[in-house]
């Protein structure tokens, strides 16, 4: 008898499956940066993550919100663009806005005439070409992370990321099981000619506290499930987290902060999404996709 040495995770097939005829919007954490890359690696059409990195339901909510006005898919009375009042200057001097992460900032110099003007620019500029992209792709991707949530003091505005700001400028919140179902029930009945596929990243919130993290991972979790059993056909859940859980048990698993999963897990996960989501007549291409892609990263010595 075969000695077994680890869980293996069941995991169902995508149907259909993706191939390269597939158009892929990709949003959440940063674990989503993470297959976003290796899915553009071996040449699949995607938007990885346009506002950045995203981390709860509510954020993601906000994010597909805008882009659906942008494109004409949702019906909103205030422009979806971003206004001055939008911009905040961090104490670092770098402009962002609540909803971006800061890697879509902008540091002013001395050659801008207005900084704020120059910045506005830029990201209606890449929300509108993002809008674009969105409004024809056939797959979501959202990828969550956690159901905590700060709200700007004084609003019901989920941010996206605190900025550096000070703690005061902000409340913090557990989105309720019931919240987070209606959120994704949300996203699922506004996008309904989009096939959706949902993870919890496998990524590791301690900054809420062992206990805090696996509370908010499974609220998470049990609001996918129950999407998920409502949308038979629509919806699909692959199982990241489970996987890094489980299959990859150990913390050789682990990059060295103990938080994020190593670059080996997350080819291991990789392998696992591609397994259950890419469909096999695609291997082939992907392959050559991926020697292309290593031949252009490839620096010659002069």
């Amino acid at each position: 008898m075969q000695m077994k040495l680890f869980t293996n995770i069941e995991i169902p097939k995508l149907s259909p499956a993706i191939d390269y005829s597939s158009k892929i919007a990709m949003f959440g954490s940063c674990f989503t940066d993470e297959i976003g890359e290796q899915l553009q690696s071996y040449g699949f059409n995607v938007l990885v993550n346009p506002f950045g990195t995203l981390y709860n339901p509510c954020s993601v909510f906000n994010s597909l919100m805008r882009l659906g006005a942008v494109c004409g898919m949702v019906r909103t009375q205030d422009s979806p663009f971003f206004q001055k009042e939008d911009i905040v200057r961090r104490p670092d001097g770098l402009l962002v806005t609540y909803s971006h992460h800061s890697r879509c900032g902008y540091r002013p110099d001395e050659r801008d005439a207005d900084p704020d003007v120059t910045f506005l620019s830029r990201i209606n500029s890449e929300l509108k070409r993002q809008a674009e992209f969105f409004y024809s792709a056939d797959t979501l991707i959202i990828t969550l992370g956690t159901s905590y949530i700060f709200k700007l003091s004084g609003t019901n505005f989920v941010v996206s990321n605190c900025h550096k700001m000070p703690a005061r400028c902000f409340s913090r919140e557990f989105l309720s099981l019931e919240e987070s179902c209606e959120i994704l029930d949300t996203i699922r009945e506004t996008f309904p000619g989009k096939k959706i596929i949902f993870t919890v990243s496998p990524i590791r919130h301690l900054s809420d506290g062992a206990h805090g993290n696996q509370l908010s991972k499974s609220s998470l979790l049990l609001a996918v499930d129950k999407c998920i059993s409502t949308s038979v056909g629509q919806s699909y859940y692959f199982p990241a987290y489970e996987i890094m859980m489980d299959e990859l048990r150990d913390y050789r698993w682990y990059a060295e902060d103990l938080v994020h999963p190593s670059a080996t897990a997350v080819k291991y996960i990789f392998e696992k999404f591609k397994e259950a989501c890419i469909s096999p007549d695609s291997y082939s291409r992907m392959e050559q996709e991926f020697r292309a892609f290593r031949a252009n990263q490839h620096r010659p010595l002069l």
